[in-house]
């Protein structure tokens, strides 16, 4: 037992020099989603009818596709997108982030091998920003 309480201290200590170390690196200007293997992005349209005869599909926002990785689950990445949310907030220092569109909001659903993300925004403007910003994730 002595033995061992070594040990553990010393894998938890480097657990958390990892976890502040890599906290450390990202700049304010950093957006979470780099952090993750993004593998498209798509915009993300609704659907109005018009008439009888056909309907008008309108820009609303982005849908980001995030590759799997081990361990990763859609509540994780949802926690950890609202965190960082949360943290930066719609601020100049997330300028090619999603996250810093004023009101847009976020949604996460598993698919397949991985998981999209999208990006509502309260109107076209900031739906045309959101996409931008997620197309830089791809760069």
């Amino acid at each position: 037992m002595i033995r061992k309480t070594p040990t553990a201290l010393a894998v938890g200590g480097t657990l958390f020099v990892s976890a502040a170390s890599f906290a450390a690196t990202m700049s304010p200007a950093d957006c979470v989603l780099r952090h993750y293997h993004v593998t498209s992005v798509t915009p993300y349209h609704s659907e109005r009818q018009v008439c009888q005869a056909g309907a008008i599909r309108d820009l609303v926002g982005a849908s980001v596709y995030v590759h799997a990785e081990p361990g990763l689950t859609t509540e994780w990445l949802r926690l950890n997108l609202d965190h960082h949310r949360a943290e930066k907030g719609a601020t100049a220092a997330m300028k090619d982030c999603p996250f810093g569109v004023d009101g847009v909001q976020l949604d996460v659903e598993s698919s397949g091998a991985g998981f999209y993300v999208t990006f509502l925004a309260p109107n076209a403007t900031k739906a045309e920003e959101a996409l931008r910003r997620t197309r830089l994730l791809l760069v």
